[in-house]
C-alpha cells in the first residue's frame, strides 16, 4: 500500500479561550510587556499542524497532528513530503526512522519532533484503518475507562464539574499565574487561587501546580513551604527543561511530588530527564515528543522507575487515549477544563474513532 498524497494545514490551537487571554506564569512573565497574556509571545508555536497522509486505496487514509504552526508544516511539506510518496505506507518504523535520520542536520528539538510526531501519528491512524481494527486494539490494548485528573484554570469552573468526576479525579491541576518577578505578593496571589480552588475540591483529592518552566529553586522551594498546608500531589515544570541538577535537588528538597517532561523532544531527552531522577510524573505530548513509539517507550522507562505515565493534554488528543487504554502502566489522563474533551475509552470504530474528517480540518 503505496503513499500517494500528504497534506498539511494549519490552524489556530484555540481563541478566546484561557490558554490565549489569561495571565498565566510563563518563560516570558518577567518581562513585564508579555506578563499579562499568554498569547502575547507565542507567535506560531502555539498553532495546530493537521496532517492527512492518503494511500493508492481511496479509502485508507491517517491523520495526525502536531503544534508549531508554518514553522513546523514548511518541514513537511518542503521536505519530509518527499520521503513519504510513493512508499510502503504500512511500514512505520521504516518511515519514521528515515524522517527522524533526515532532520538530524536541524539539529535536535521541538520543530523536527513535532513534525516526526504529525506524521507518524497519521501513519498509525492510516495503519488501523487498515486494518479495520480500532488503533487501540492495534497497539494490543482494548476499550476501557482510563484514569484521569482535571486541569482547572479557573476555580469557579469546577461549580459546573459532574460531582463523579470531580471525585474520581487524581488530582486538580491549577496553572500559577505569577512567579519569582511578583515577588511575595505573587506568591501570596497564587496560594489565594489555591485556597478558592480548594474550597470547592472534595478533600480526598489533592491539588497539584502547574509552572510553565518559569519558577526556579529557590521560589519553587519557598512556594512548596507556604503551601504545605494544602494537601498538594504535584508541582509542574518548575524549571526549565534542561535543568536537570534543579530538578534533582527539588525533589530532594521536599516531599511534594514533581512532575514535568511536557517540553522534551525525542527519546533521548525523555531517558536522560528519567535517568537523572527530575520526576515522579513525566508529562511527554504524545503530538511533540515523536509520536506513539517514543511515547510507549516513555512510559515502558518510566515504569521501571516507579514513574507515573501521564501525557500532556492527553484526553484532547485521540492518539494519546488510544495508546493509554494499551498500556499496563500507572498513567493518567489530562483533562483541560473549559476546552472539551473528557476521559473515557476510545470507540471500537476503525482508526482513531473519534470522528476526525479530513474535510472538517480543511485537508479535503
Amino acid at each position: 500500500m503505496q503513499i500517494r498524497n500528504v497534506a498539511v494545514v494549519v490552524a489556530p490551537f484555540s481563541g478566546g479561550t484561557w490558554l490565549d487571554e489569561s495571565r498565566v506564569s510563563t518563560p516570558l512573565s518577567g518581562y513585564p510587556e508579555f506578563a499579562e497574556r499568554r498569547s502575547s509571545w507565542r507567535g506560531p508555536g502555539s498553532d495546530l499542524v493537521w496532517v492527512l497522509i492518503e494511500t493508492d486505496d481511496p479509502a485508507v487514509f491517517g491523520v495526525g497532528q502536531s503544534r508549531g504552526g508554518v514553522v513546523t508544516a514548511a518541514l513537511i511539506e518542503s521536505h519530509f513530503r518527499g520521503l513519504l510518496l510513493g512508499r510502503e505506507a504500512l511500514d512505520i518504523e521504516t518511515r519514521a526512522d528515515q524522517l527522524h535520520r533526515a532532520a538530524l542536520p536541524y539539529a535536535a528539538g521541538g520543530i523536527s519532533s513535532m513534525a516526526l510526531s504529525a506524521c507518524e501519528l497519521a501513519l498509525w491512524d492510516l495503519a488501523a484503518r487498515a486494518a479495520g481494527a480500532s488503533l487501540a486494539h492495534l497497539l494490543g490494548g482494548r476499550e476501557r475507562p482510563l484514569r484521569h485528573y482535571l486541569t482547572c484554570p479557573e476555580p469557579q469552573l469546577l461549580d459546573d464539574v459532574d460531582p463523579d468526576l470531580l471525585g474520581a479525579s487524581a488530582t486538580v491541576k491549577v496553572p500559577m499565574a505569577y512567579g519569582p518577578a511578583d515577588g511575595s505578593e505573587g506568591l501570596l496571589a497564587n496560594l489565594a487561587r489555591l485556597d478558592d480552588t480548594r474550597a470547592r475540591v472534595p478533600a480526598h483529592v489533592s491539588l497539584s501546580v502547574d509552572c510553565f518552566m518559569s519558577w526556579d529553586l529557590e521560589y519553587a522551594t519557598a512556594f512548596l513551604r507556604d503551601a504545605s498546608d494544602h494537601r498538594l500531589g504535584w508541582i509542574e515544570e518548575p524549571l526549565f527543561p534542561d535543568d536537570l541538577a534543579g530538578y534533582a535537588e527539588l525533589r530532594r528538597r521536599q516531599p511534594v511530588a514533581v512532575a514535568g517532561g511536557e517540553h522534551l523532544f525525542g527519546l533521548v531527552e525523555a531517558e536522560r530527564f528519567l535517568q537523572a531522577e527530575c520526576v515522579d510524573v513525566i508529562q511527554v505530548d504524545v503530538t511533540w515528543c515523536g509520536g506513539l513509539t517514543t511515547a510507549r517507550r516513555v512510559a515502558e522507562l518510566a515504569d521501571d522507575r516507579g514513574v507515573t505515565f501521564a501525557p500532556h493534554g492527553a484526553a484532547m488528543h485521540p492518539w494519546a487515549v488510544h495508546l493509554l487504554s494499551s498500556l499496563g502502566v500507572d498513567s493518567l489522563t489530562e483533562v483541560l477544563l473549559g476546552l472539551g474533551g473528557v476521559p473515557g475509552q476510545p470507540r471500537a470504530s476503525a482508526g482513531l474513532g473519534v470522528g476526525i474528517d479530513p474535510a472538517s480540518v480543511g485537508l479535503r
